[in-house]
């Protein structure tokens, strides 16, 4: 398994000074696509206020209880009409589907959350009931993604924490170069690439943060995002986890909150790669990257590179990240 990295050099003239910044693009070792990391950290508000946004939007929230029941869109094949309930998380059909079986999981009762709020149990009573809703599935090849876009910087529309479901017979982009990549791994090496990629991380030790039960974690080589971390389970297909399994990557899930907390950070996105119906050479993978503070001024970190290049741009390198989460871990 290679690391593959390049460097360059930029010197700009301040004032009377030369000051040299380091540019890092590291190639993703699955992949191969290319992130850039910038050593120079741009000013970033942490001191952030929107609490008028919080009350306003209570006012209007389809997910809060006085009106998600009678809001929610109801499903009519999988769910035959019914909203799927687990202590405060509740199942649904999305108002605007992104695939042919499409699926909102509001999460908890409370409009907004501080990411030092979130609780384990929230995270755990929702993937148990998306479990359930997609064991009702019918035959066939399926690509299920499960996704979270906390607050306006990582695109959600509503500020209630909410997860999404999207069951596709085609992948999305970037999950048909995680199969195709995975698959052209296994069969050139012989091994499970998530597996691998643990074990080579462990013995390097600078990305490796830690394990939950029955799952590891670690920071991404080639950040897609801010501080992108990784899980892999030991378990490969979603719909064959147990109860120990889901709580161990909801245990992280939350300890990578609080970790983003503590940097001053209050937004997130979150994609699990479900290895279910694929074959083999999958396994389920879980990636989460904090987005730039939302307060009343924010800004946008998401620009041409991303959008035309897909390529990211981030400020802090894994190694940092990871030993610092290590620490909290």
């Amino acid at each position: 398994m290679e690391f593959k990295r390049e460097i360059e050099v930029s010197k700009i003239l301040i004032g009377e000074k030369v000051e040299e910044n380091v540019v890092e693009i590291r190639y993703d070792p699955l992949t191969l696509q290319t992130s850039r990391i910038v050593g120079k950290i741009p000013p970033i508000s942490t001191q952030c206020n929107f609490d008028d946004e919080i009350e306003n939007s209570k006012s209007y929230c389809p997910f809060c209880n006085e009106r998600v029941w009678n809001l929610a869109v109801r499903d009519v094949e999988i769910m035959k009409g019914e909203i799927m309930k687990k202590n405060e998380a509740l199942l649904f059909s999305n108002l605007t589907p992104y695939s042919k079986y499409s699926f909102v999981l509001r999460l908890c009762d409370a409009h907004y959350l501080a990411l030092n709020d979130f609780k384990a149990e929230y995270f755990e009573d929702g993937l148990t009931l998306i479990q359930e809703c997609l064991r009702k599935l019918p035959e066939g090849k399926f690509y299920i993604s499960i996704g979270m876009n906390y607050l306006k910087p990582a695109g959600s529309s509503i500020m209630h924490p909410h997860m999404q479901v999207i069951v596709s017979e085609t992948s999305t982009d970037y999950f048909a170069r995680l199969d195709w990549s995975a698959l052209e791994y296994k069969e050139i090496n012989g091994k499970d690439f998530w597996l691998a990629l643990v074990e080579e991380e462990k013995k390097i030790g600078e990305r490796y943060v830690g394990k939950t039960t029955k799952t590891e974690w670690l920071a991404a080589y080639a950040p897609k995002g801010f501080m992108h971390f990784i899980a892999i389970p030991e378990e490969k297909e979603f719909l064959n986890m147990d109860e120990l399994q889901i709580r161990g990557i909801c245990e992280g899930i939350v300890k990578v909150l609080k970790y983003y907390h503590s940097k001053g950070f209050n937004s997130f996105n979150m994609s699990i790669f479900c290895g279910d119906r694929i074959g083999e050479h999958f396994r389920t993978n879980l990636n989460i990257v904090a987005r730039t503070p939302f307060d009343k001024y924010y800004w946008c970190d998401v620009f041409f590179p991303k959008i035309f290049h897909d390529e990211s741009i981030v400020h802090t390198f894994p190694e940092t990240c990871a030993k610092e989460l290590r620490a909290m871990w």
